[in-house]
């Protein structure tokens, strides 16, 4: 073997145990997205991927709406700690902000749960990494002070701007916002926690706040004003200032952006017409909600986890549980306006189950739980049994006329009958009666 041959394969042995290195890291592999903008460390591959798509998703939704992220160096680090210690009261997913090396400004996402991934957790803590590097593009956070972040509003309308493209828009909540006694109050909606809301309030927000972004995206300013906005932040909630300098074309008028923004809201309430699932649409939608778990003991792994709706009342005991709870409940009800009207009052048990947990974590709806699940099996199944019957009816149906009955012109006379009541009768004809 020549010195040649030996030289590469040592190179080759040495490539492959810097990559086996880099998998058994604590931080495991490492991904650049296609753009990148995000650097994924994760031990799952398959979920390196999976988080690199959903990471280029979202800030392919933050380009359309709110323009371009400008030049900014550092990518966003997205750390996959499913599986680890998760901190105390914690959500799924939670952003950072770091001052790194050269104080250079540093955000990462860690991910601790897999219902991030499942829901639009995730989603909502790529726009506010995103937002960070906007705000911070310029400057980076003092040391020791709370560092400012993207308003709730613009999160969440950019957050329900995906759902809607993908699951269809609600008609009944925007038939609920026109029908409200009062106008909506533009200070009200930016001073709103929606983390504390319930689910009808969240989804109304959530209507709200998309209807906002779109408003002002119409303006003369379009993306460039939120760029400004987002510059000028004061981390006052409610605070009309920043928003209405970043759009001069409002001319400092905060009544003149309400009308704006109730327009927005009555012209996304036209035209909807939105049909309602099929049943098993519905279905699926639903059990797609209903797909969570969590440990049956968190001190005792070796249980194992609970999946399903039985799962509930042990997520809303945990940390972060009652907001998980309010999140759930906020999806079912957008999901019950589009439902099959078989399934909604399903549906409706369900979402008032999760309020009631988000509200009252330990009281015990164990038995609400299974006979709920009973029906919605019993209702599928039905259904599905109904349709097989329906296309095993139109499949035997004959397509063609049998040649046996072609050569018939009418049908044959029937024999006279003879009997005494059957000449009465015919004699009560003869005589017109």
């Amino acid at each position: 073997m020549g010195r040649f041959e030996i030289a590469l394969i040592a190179a080759l042995l040495v490539v492959s145990a810097v990559l086996r290195a880099a998998d058994d890291s604590p931080l495991g592999g490492r991904t650049t997205s296609p753009s990148g903008r995000f650097v994924i460390y994760s031990k799952d591959p398959a979920r390196r991927t999976q988080l690199s798509k959903r990471a280029e998703a979202a800030r392919a939704t933050w380009s359309n709406r709110l323009g371009g992220e400008g030049n900014i160096p550092n990518p966003i680090i997205i750390q996959d700690l499913i599986g680890g210690a998760k901190p105390r009261g914690n959500s799924g997913a939670v952003t950072s902000v770091f001052e790194g090396d050269g104080s250079r400004l540093k955000v990462q996402t860690n991910i601790y749960d897999p219902s991030a991934l499942r829901s639009r957790e995730l989603d909502h803590e790529i726009y506010r990494a995103l937002g960070l590097q906007w705000i911070y593009k310029d400057h980076s956070p003092k040391a020791g002070k709370p560092f400012l972040s993207p308003p709730a509003w613009l999160l969440e309308a950019l957050a329900h701007d995906e759902s809607m493209r993908e699951e269809g828009i609600p008609d009944g909540v925007y038939a609920v916002l026109l029908r409200s006694e009062r106008p909506p109050k533009l200070e009200e909606f930016l001073r709103a926690k929606p983390e504390l809301m319930e689910a009808t309030s969240l989804t109304l927000y959530r209507a709200q706040a998309l209807a906002l972004l779109k408003g002002l995206q119409g303006l003369p300013e379009g993306t460039a004003g939120f760029g400004r906005f987002l510059s000028s932040l004061t981390g006052e909630d409610g605070d009309l200032k920043p928003l209405l300098a970043a759009f001069p074309s409002l001319g400092n008028d905060a009544a003149r952006l309400g009308k704006i923004w109730t327009l927005a809201i009555a012209r996304d309430s036209a035209g909807r017409g939105t049909q309602s699932l099929s049943v098993q649409e519905t279905g699926r939608a639903l059990k797609a909600l209903l797909d969570v778990s969590a440990p049956l003991d968190p001190k005792k792994p070796e249980l194992g986890n609970a999946r399903g709706p039985s799962a509930f009342p042990l997520i809303a005991r945990s940390e972060g549980g009652p907001f998980l709870m309010r999140q759930k409940s906020a999806a079912l009800f957008a999901l019950e306006f589009r439902a099959h009207p078989l399934i909604r009052p399903v549906i409706g048990e369900y979402r008032d189950i999760t309020s009631l947990l988000a509200a009252k974590p330990r009281k015990n709806l164990d038995r609400r739980l299974e006979e709920n699940g009973k029906i919605l099996d019993l209702l599928l199944r039905r259904s599905g049994q109904t349709d097989d019957y329906m296309n095993w009816f139109e499949a035997t149906q004959l397509d063609t006329v049998s040649e046996n009955f072609l050569g018939i012109t009418s049908p044959p006379a029937p024999e006279k009958r003879t009997d005494p009541i059957s000449l009465h009768l015919d004699a009560i004809e003869q005589r017109g009666w």
